[in-house]
């Protein structure tokens, strides 16, 4: 007879794997078109930035961004568009140094790989993006990235193709490089699209914009808070099935947290599903 904690446990597991299925809805497919462009960079790739840096450029865009939505209730086009100069130009350090776009091609290489038996080019893409995933912290689930890291690399050594397939899977769920790679991208074409509203000194439709780059920037702390939501919400389901209701209460309150702040950035489209999710899961507690 199944049990009330069973229950819990079960309900709990199905919803992080909805909350995974909306995270990554639209996402994929956006990431893997620009992953897979056959354009090569013209200059060689910027350096490795820290965790740290890539904080400071966000926000510095953000600041830039506020500025810009002040400057574009005044009457002067030109001042907006330095100013969004500014912001992009942040953005444009963040997008080369966070490697977002490398991310996404090793992890394509190595579940291609895994799922194809060509087990050296798994090793070479969990191998590159174990060195990316560090400075990415802020938007990351750093414990589940380490263990997925390591689970789908021992995988991929010992020819274990399923096994590899999974931790991606659970790698991929922790760090959502597609979402990333696709605000940050979002962004700057609404930074784009405001200067060129200010070139016509259409300053309402720039301010328009500039809301639109300042939520598509939200969006990245969106994707982190949904990364945390989903693994305190597994580890939580993991947790009630061994019966340690202490430990699992904590990671489900911890996960529900997430998924409140998750909401409150998400894109429109998403919000309301994300609400409902968090409504079931308060429930289920």
């Amino acid at each position: 007879m199944i049990s009330a904690t069973e229950r819990r446990a079960g309900r709990l597991s199905r919803a992080a794997a909805r909350l995974l299925a909306l995270s990554l809805a639209g996402e994929i497919t956006v990431a893997a078109a620009a992953a897979a462009s056959p354009e090569a960079p013209s200059t060689p790739p910027a350096p490795l930035a820290s965790a740290a840096e890539l904080r400071g450029w966000i926000e510095k865009a953000e600041n830039a961004l506020d500025k810009a939505a002040g400057a574009a209730r005044g009457n002067d086009p030109g001042r907006v568009s330095l100013i969004l100069k500014k912001a992009d130009d942040e953005l444009a350090r963040f997008e080369a140094s966070s490697r977002l776009e490398e991310l996404a091609r090793a992890f394509a290489a190595g579940r291609a790989g895994s799922g194809g038996g060509d087990f050296a080019a798994a090793v070479a893409g969990i191998q590159r993006a174990r060195e990316i995933l560090p400075a990415l912290a802020d938007y990351t689930v750093t414990r589940q990235t380490e263990e997925a890291g390591r689970a789908a690399l021992h995988a991929a050594q010992t020819g274990d193709g399923p096994g590899c397939l999974s931790a991606f899977d659970r790698l991929e769920a922790a760090v959502l490089a597609p979402v990333l790679l696709a605000r940050a991208r979002e962004a700057r074409a609404a930074i784009a699209r405001g200067r060129t509203a200010m070139v016509r000194r259409d300053l309402k439709g720039g301010a328009a914009e500039v809301q639109a780059a300042r939520r598509a920037i939200d969006g990245l702390s969106y994707a982190g808070a949904l990364s945390r939501s989903l693994f305190a919400l597994r580890v939580g389901s993991e947790l009630l099935a061994q019966r340690a209701l202490v430990a699992a209460r904590d990671q489900v309150q911890k996960g529900l947290r997430d998924l409140r702040h998750a909401a409150d950035l998400a894109p429109e489209a998403q919000r309301d599903p994300l609400e409902q999710a968090y409504a079931r899961g308060s429930e289920i507690w």
